[in-house]
């Protein structure tokens, strides 16, 4: 925007003061002018911007539970976070008043948003922080895509942003707003494109859990359950909601690698390097193969099957593993933390699944003991690989306040790893 202005925002901002009401922003879009004067007419001060925290802990939790937008927030995650968009972003979730609600993203621009506040329980309405995306989208009730010095607050001046507001399908009114923060791509138009398919997708299923629940008066047809597979922990299982049941450890290794390996899918010669590094015959593999699809026709009934060479999987198979990974991608690490129940297929010596293994480990320990969540710490503590770790013990003393029972535990732990 600088580079548009015929004149510095120093000068505008001092003009404003003798000019007349109203003087448009030179340079600028008529959707930044307007919202710039609203804010300057509050007498709102662009270099002491610091939008207010108004909850943490227990009642943003409880706010957050609340939320009509808490049960599509996966959806919204899927969309936005879990498919990679080629630049590191930021998925925020506002509720009407314009509180975050939900901040979550590339962990290296949490951090530096949380300098600016742009954090869960902080508010950006209009009226406290100027032109913002989340802000000004609430404020206008429609899109709002907002490119680096638009903003009026000068500390977001090297942030754009895209966000459109979500709306209940059956009264029309707004729920709250769907944000995509980060560097100047998503302040463009193709950004804020993204960002109202993603709404279209949240509202669409509103509309189809409102009509679960009987509210359109007609017979709803419901999808057919998730099939899940599990390798968390000591054995692996496949099924769904009660119908769940043990799975062999070389089938449970041939899922897996297949979930994780190439979309285009894999010849029985690669799977047999990925399963066992003296070599395993490739004819043994099919053989297996040939074994698991009987057990996934089964099991799932036709839902999940296995392609002819090269082998990948057709239809919806979830893992557990894989949502702590994703999860970690996406910031949430105490959801990660608590989706950990234990070591990947611990009994497997398949090359691909024990690398598989250790970056999981890996990943989950870097990650609590870099970030700042004191509480998935805590918890990570109690897992079966952080219970012995020295360094997590001390860290939890260290920060952890005196009195916080988290902290007598952990100093209980640090001294019997100690001695």
């Amino acid at each position: 925007m600088s580079a548009r202005l015929s004149r510095s925002r120093e000068d505008w901002l001092a003009s404003c003061e003798s000019g007349p009401a109203g003087t448009p922003l030179p340079g600028a879009r008529d959707v930044v002018s307007s919202s710039w004067w609203r804010a300057r007419s509050t007498g709102l001060d662009p270099d002491r911007v610091l939008p207010p925290v108004l909850l943490e802990g227990t009642d943003l939790l409880e706010r957050r539970d609340a939320h009509p937008l808490a049960g599509v927030l996966p959806t919204a995650r899927r969309l936005l976070l879990e498919e990679p968009l080629g630049v590191p972003v930021l998925m925020a979730v506002s509720d009407v008043d314009g509180t975050l609600l939900w901040v979550e993203g590339d962990p290296g621009l949490r951090r530096a948003a949380e300098q600016m506040a742009f954090t869960a329980g902080a508010r950006w309405s209009e009226d406290v922080a100027g032109l913002n995306a989340p802000g000004t989208a609430l404020a206008l009730g429609r899109p709002v895509r907002v490119r680096a010095e638009e903003h009026y607050a000068t500390a977001v001046s090297r942030w754009s942003c895209s966000a459109a507001p979500v709306r209940d399908p059956s009264s029309g009114e707004v729920l709250g707003v769907l944000d995509l923060t980060g560097g100047d791509d998503l302040g463009r138009e193709r950004a804020l494109q993204f960002v109202r398919a993603a709404v279209g997708a949240l509202e669409g299923e509103l509309r189809v859990s409102a009509l679960r629940r009987g509210l359109g008066g007609m017979p709803v047809a419901l999808p057919p359950p998730a099939l899940r597979l599990s390798v968390l922990g000591a054995a692996a299982h496949l099924g769904v909601a009660a119908d769940v049941r043990s799975l062999s450890l070389r089938h449970s290794e041939i899922l897996l690698t297949l979930l994780t390996g190439p979309e285009g899918g894999q010849s029985a010669a690669r799977l047999a390097a990925e399963l066992d590094e003296r070599h395993l015959a490739p004819v043994s593999v099919r053989a297996e193969v040939h074994r698991l699809r009987s057990v996934l026709g089964e099991r799932t009934r036709g839902l999940v099957a296995l392609s002819p060479a090269p082998y990948r999987l057709v239809g919806p198979l979830g893992c557990d593993a894989l949502e702590v990974r994703d999860a970690l991608r996406a910031g949430r690490v105490r959801d990660a933390v608590r989706g950990w129940t234990g070591d990947l297929l611990p009994a497997s010596d398949a090359p691909g699944i024990r690398e598989l293994r250790e970056e999981l480990r890996a990943g989950l320990r870097a990650a609590v003991l870099e970030g700042e969540d004191d509480q998935a710490l805590l918890e990570f503590s109690r897992t079966g690989i952080g219970r012995d770790d020295p360094v997590v013990a001390h860290d939890l003393v260290r920060r952890l306040a005196p009195g916080d029972p988290g902290r007598a535990e952990a100093l209980a732990r640090e001294v019997r790893l100690r001695g």
